[in-house]
């Protein structure tokens, strides 16, 4: 049976000329005008969506018991800001010459990626923090030859958008949520030597592997982990932040490489070692983080889970 949850509809089309208008304004402003007014935007959009961002909140002071409720309040609304300043630099970002881009975004330690590119391949661990799609940008700004697995946006149109400036500068998508498994397909782009990015930092819905995070159980995505381990290719860690000038830098860390045997065990140790970086960036900067996902929706089942199942907590 057909998926029809991402087909086409009158109100999709609306949605999506909602975004090109704001993307036109976007593109009529200077840079750091357009990052403040979207910023100034989703920060707004708090007291709409009320009950979404006192989650945020709940969760940040879960994270960070010592909080108050005053620095939670702030760091939920820099995280919120940041969608807005995320959308706008994206925009300006893919308007830009390689040359004006590195000027607004550049990367450390992209000699790590293209050594490997061609020799062995790899994969690129990133999350939800600060400007993850700037990173997608400059990578192929800087010569990656790159694919990223992606979740499709349930607007079709939208979604074709983000996927065509995605890769204005060069590289593909792969769907996580396709109906066709995108397992495969990753695994074929690996064995050509390329580096793929993967970011599991969001709720896994299913094929679950259930780690702590930041003092709660929660379920996450062991592709990463099977991908590195069935490949046997380095993981690169890339962290991102942002300078006091607005300029987007990321970091590709030291590679880390997977355990040489393949068991479930070791899939689940892996993705834990990959969740500890997650939260270290987390830790040295709570608001860089998107806490308007409800990161920890199955806890609860998580938990259950690994009380019936204790030979699974790692």
């Amino acid at each position: 049976m057909a998926n029809t949850r991402f087909q086409k509809t009158p109100l999709h089309y609306i949605q999506y000329l909602a975004l090109k208008w704001f993307c036109v304004l976007f593109g009529l402003l200077p840079y750091k005008t357009a990052v403040w007014l979207g910023r100034k935007a989703t920060g707004a959009v708090r007291f709409v969506m009320k009950k979404r961002f006192n989650r945020s909140v709940y969760d940040i002071r879960r994270a960070f018991p010592k909080m108050t409720e005053e620095e939670a309040q702030a760091t939920a609304l820099e995280s919120w800001r940041n969608m807005g300043g995320i959308l706008a630099e994206f925009i300006k970002l893919t308007q830009m010459t390689p040359e004006e881009f590195k000027k607004h975004s550049r990367i450390i330690g992209a000699e790590k990626m293209l050594n490997a590119q061609n020799v062995t391949g790899g994969i690129i661990h990133i999350g939800h923090f600060t400007n993850w799609e700037a990173f997608g940008l400059a990578g192929a700004v800087y010569g990656v030859d790159k694919a990223v697995l992606a979740q499709r946006v349930d607007n079709p149109y939208v979604d074709e958008e983000t996927n065509r400036l995605r890769n204005i500068f060069t590289g593909r998508t792969f769907y996580s949520n396709n109906e066709d498994k995108p397992f495969f397909s990753c695994m074929r782009w690996l064995k050509k030597k390329k580096m793929l990015g993967i970011l599991i930092d969001q709720n896994a819905g299913s094929s679950e592997v259930w780690v702590p995070f930041m003092g709660r159980i929660a379920a996450f995505s062991p592709i990463t982990a099977l991908l590195a381990i069935k490949m046997q290719v380095p993981v690169f860690p890339v962290r991102v932040w942002r300078e006091k000038d607005g300029t987007i830098v990321s970091e590709v860390m030291d590679a880390v490489y997977p355990p040489k045997e393949f068991s479930m065990e070791n899939v689940r140790k892996f993705t834990k070692i990959l969740v500890g970086y997650y939260e270290d960036w987390l830790k040295d900067n709570p608001g860089s983080w998107l806490w308007a996902h409800n990161r920890w929706k199955r806890e609860a089942e998580g938990e259950a889970y690994l009380k019936a199942h204790p030979e699974e907590r790692v």
